[in-house]
């Protein structure tokens, strides 16, 4: 009897492709959900991303609740007022 060894055939498998690929599609052009390939809309809102002391938190809080204004419209609002003071013209 002889004695041999089979071996399972080899299957090659593809490379995975090298680099970055190619860029995302606009949102017209693919159903995904969460294609965020475009700039927002002012309607939209985000994350502004700094962060301030308690103190100030407090105080600006407590000015938009004594003046029954949105903390959004009192900063849109204060920034407005300081860049036409510094001759920044608003971009919208």
């Amino acid at each position: 009897m002889t004695n041999k060894t089979s071996t399972a055939p080899q299957i090659k498998t593809p490379k995975p492709p090298r680099g970055k690929g190619e860029p995302p599609k606009s949102a017209a052009d693919t159903p995904a959900v969460g294609n965020n390939t475009s700039t927002g809309s002012d309607s939209k809102l985000v994350d502004l991303g700094f962060k301030v002391s308690t103190e100030f938190r407090k105080n600006f809080r407590l000015f938009c609740a004594t003046h029954e204004i949105a903390q959004v419209d009192a900063l849109k609002e204060a920034l407005a007022d300081y860049m036409s003071k510094k001759g920044w013209k608003a971009s919208n």
